[in-house]
């Protein structure tokens, strides 16, 4: 039976985590997420200046305002996608289909995280930014985890059927319950939707599931046993401060000490010259997985798909709380990245072994954007960050994934990405 177009008040008891020997159950249906307009409280362009970095400074604030919102219009355009109406009370994705998983999924919890708080930050500029941000959360309630009902499915089939559902993947909860504390501050949470509680419950399942109490390492999903598995691009310090900050859990601090420390572990032992991280993490002693690892692509074990993201999560945290740690993690790669791109951030190669060997010849958004958003963390780089902006300013149509965190960077650099913690 469809329940597109049935409307039931949310309550934020039905986000109720499985026991562990209990599969979630919905026969019937969850309660949907339902729409209700409001006024942005920080509509676009906040444009905040961070303390101790800097921005492109061969444009003014208007310019790279503009340049936000022409690549918004543009990956609205290509990538934002509604329901085929199977999924109860419907709403919105971002597709990725085919970059991702099997080819059989429409996107992934991935997306649906990056998409969330794009549309967050967005507001104000998009009078349809909350319709959007309401849809994507109701399919990413709709198809929870077969793990923890409190995170989301990695992937929604194509069919959008509930039986296709899968478990989770760290990275898109924990972006997803960043966005969730976005839209609180943006629209608040005394209306139809409680985002506040939300946040607070995906949070919770990824304390749950996705974090380890022993090794104090975030996980790769509520389907992950072991305590030392990590991957370098789940290192979302930033987002962690926030989740401290909301719940007052001392272990996120602890977690974010472990990032730090596994750094430094990593930087002397594989990567002193370079910085780079591996994608993959393990071992009680951090070293990088070995390849393949999970059947994924070779160089597993190298800064490839991955690890690419990692300069911007790291630069993110740096930006909007400051610390010496993201601080000298960040000056040692962008020292690397400068100097074996020639100072011009186009050169910067798809995939590094951490020694600093390209792996390729091409190039990628995916991996300059978030080097270009490091370049931002001290004054040195003002050269290479000015050509850079140009560079991601006139470089579109990749990927989703490219495209994406194209945007997302763009957000962070212009000052237009604001930290939900203040």
């Amino acid at each position: 039976m469809k329940l597109r177009g049935l409307f039931i008040l949310f309550t934020s008891l039905s986000l109720s985590a499985c026991n562990s020997d209990e599969v979630p159950v919905r026969p019937n249906g969850r309660s949907l997420i339902i729409h209700e307009p409001s006024e942005a409280i920080k509509p676009f362009p906040q444009a905040q200046t961070f303390v101790n970095s800097i921005k492109p400074n061969n444009l003014s604030q208007e310019e790279l305002n503009n340049d936000v919102v022409n690549y918004y219009q543009y990956w609205l355009k290509k990538y934002m996608r509604e329901s085929n109406g199977q999924t109860p009370g419907g709403g919105y994705y971002v597709r990725m289909k085919g970059t991702g998983g099997d080819g059989s999924e429409i996107t992934t919890s991935e997306a649906h995280g990056y998409g969330m708080i794009v549309l967050a930050l967005m507001a104000g500029y998009d009078v349809n930014a909350k319709k959007y941000f309401d849809g994507m959360l109701n399919m990413c309630y709709q198809h929870y985890s077969s793990g923890n009902s409190k995170c989301m499915s990695w992937v929604i089939h194509e069919s959008e059927e509930s039986q296709y559902r899968q478990a989770s993947a760290t990275d898109g909860d924990m972006d997803i319950a960043y966005a969730l504390l976005l839209a609180d501050k943006q629209w608040g949470s005394d209306g139809a939707i409680n985002y506040l509680q939300m946040a607070k419950d995906v949070i919770a399942g990824l304390r749950e599931s996705c974090l380890s109490s022993s090794s104090k390492r975030m996980l790769l999903g509520d389907w992950d046993s072991d305590p030392y598995t990590t991957r370098s691009s789940d290192w979302m310090t930033g987002h962690m401060r926030c989740f401290y900050a909301i719940t007052g859990d001392e272990l996120w601090l602890e977690a974010i000490d472990e990032v730090y420390l596994m750094i430094d572990e990593l930087t002397d032992k594989y990567s002193p010259q370079t910085g780079l991280m591996p994608d993959f993490v393990v071992g009680k002693t951090p070293q990088p997985a070995p390849e393949y690892f999970l059947d994924e692509y070779k160089q597993t074990n190298h800064y490839s798909w991955n690890a690419c993201r990692y300069p911007w999560r790291i630069s993110a945290d740096y930006l909007h709380f400051g610390g010496s740690d993201a601080k000298r993690a960040m000056t040692t790669l962008t020292d690397f990245f400068v100097d074996a791109s020639g100072g011009h951030p186009a050169n910067i190669k798809m995939g590094y072994y951490l020694n600093g060997k390209p792996m390729d010849n091409y190039s990628s958004a995916a991996f300059i954007a978030p080097v270009i958003t490091a370049s931002t963390t001290d004054v040195k780089y003002q050269a290479y960050l000015n050509e850079g902006w140009d560079w991601l300013n006139r470089f579109v149509n990749e990927t989703y994934y490219s495209d994406t965190i194209t945007l997302l960077n763009m957000l962070l650099i212009s000052g237009n990405w604001w930290n939900p913690a203040e």
